[in-house]
């Protein structure tokens, strides 16, 4: 009975261990997605980071607030499921201690030869009211800024079953969007 019970107990363990196998395997296809996602995510904060430099240091005249702002790229990005469209934030943070409001810009990328290129022209922009404490207006900080974006943008980015609303993250790249960033990119600062 002893040898019985040992073999039993063995191959319940070598069921067990297969099928945890099997398991992971399953998740591996899901992992990879996530892990691409997240690739994908950095390549376009990457890109979004050096053009905007490039934008103020080109003297574009539709970024130069920047200039007087604390500013960063959002940590998450909303790209569709194909991964190469999508939205991403700005935070931005007035430096002069009397400002009222702080901002969230939105900039949509769009993945196109290889090369991610980015739009901020005549995308929505969220205004985050500073509080005033001892009758001096506090700023929000980045993280705060980034929470508010970021509930902004879930609204819409998802559909009601969960799953990324593709429709409404591709409509945005169309012919308007291709202009009024090639208007943007025509205005420059008188040096």
């Amino acid at each position: 009975m002893t040898k019985n019970s040992t073999l039993i107990a063995a191959l319940i363990l070598l069921l067990f261990s297969t099928s945890g196998c099997g398991n992971k395997k399953k998740n591996k296809p899901a992992e990879a997605h996530i892990e691409m996602d997240k690739v994908r995510s950095e390549e376009v904060k990457i890109a979004a980071g050096q053009e905007l430099r490039s934008w103020l240091s080109a003297g574009i005249s539709g970024v130069q607030f920047l200039q007087t702002s604390q500013w960063k790229i959002g940590d998450r990005v909303f790209l569709n499921s194909h991964n190469d469209r999508g939205y991403l934030l700005l935070l931005n943070q007035d430096k002069d201690p009397l400002a009222e409001v702080d901002y969230v810009q939105v900039l949509y990328a769009v993945k196109d030869a290889g090369k991610w290129n980015i739009y901020l022209e005549s995308l929505p922009n969220l205004i985050i009211p500073r509080k005033k404490e001892n009758g001096r207006f506090v700023a929000n900080n980045l993280v705060q800024l980034a929470a508010a974006g970021e509930k902004e943008m879930d609204k819409t980015y998802k559909n009601g079953n969960g799953k990324v609303n593709d429709e409404l993250v591709n409509r945005e790249f169309n012919d308007d969007l291709r202009k009024n960033h090639e208007r943007f990119l025509s205005k420059k600062i008188k040096n």
